[in-house]
C-alpha cells in the first residue's frame, strides 16, 4: 500500500510539474483517415489554426468538449480555424459515426494509433488537446478539459482576431 502511495504522489508530482510529458513544438506530420476512409496528414491544414483533440469514447468531459469544438468550429473555419479529433480507445470505434452524429461533428474525426500519441509525447489523460499555429509550432497543450470560454479566447489569439 505505502508502494503505492509513493507512486501516486511522484506521479501527480510530475503532473503538476508538467515533467515527464514532454510534448514537440514542432508538430509531427502524423497521418489518419476520417470515418469516410479519407486520408489527411497534418500538415496538410498548414496555413491554419489547428486543434488536435484526443478523446476517449466513455470519458463525459470528452464528450461535452466533442461538442464544444463542434460548435466553435463553425463559428471560426472561415477564419482559418481546423479541428481534427481522434479517439484513442480502438475497441469503441463502431460508436464514432454515432458520437459524430450525435455532437454534430463536421470537421475530421478519426482513430489514434500509439505511433500518433507518441509522436505528441504520449497521450496519458483524456482529453488532450494541442493547438498548432499556421506554421505548425506547437504552441499550447491542454490536459483534461479545459472548457470552451478559455478554448474560444486561445483560437482567437492564435487566429488572431
Amino acid at each position: 500500500m505505502r508502494e503505492r502511495f509513493r507512486f501516486l504522489i511522484l506521479f501527480l508530482a510530475l503532473v503538476l510539474t508538467g515533467m515527464g510529458f514532454s510534448y514537440p513544438k514542432k508538430s509531427p506530420d502524423i497521418t489518419f483517415s476520417d470515418l469516410d476512409g479519407h486520408r489527411y496528414r497534418l500538415s496538410d491544414f498548414r496555413g491554419k489554426v489547428v486543434v488536435l483533440n484526443f478523446f476517449k469514447s466513455d470519458c463525459p468531459p470528452c464528450m461535452v468538449e466533442l461538442r464544444e469544438l463542434a460548435r466553435l468550429y463553425r463559428k471560426y473555419k472561415k477564419d482559418g480555424l481546423m479541428i481534427v479529433s481522434l479517439m484513442v480507445d480502438e475497441e469503441a470505434l463502431p460508436l464514432l459515426p454515432r458520437i459524430v452524429e450525435a455532437k454534430k461533428i463536421t470537421y475530421p474525426v478519426g482513430l489514434a494509433t500509439e505511433e500518433t500519441m507518441e509522436a505528441f509525447g504520449g497521450v496519458y489523460i483524456t482529453p488532450t488537446t494541442f493547438i498548432i499555429d499556421r506554421q505548425g509550432e506547437v504552441v499550447k497543450r491542454l490536459l483534461g478539459y479545459a472548457g470552451e470560454e478559455y478554448l474560444e479566447k486561445k483560437i482567437r489569439e492564435y487566429l488572431g482576431l
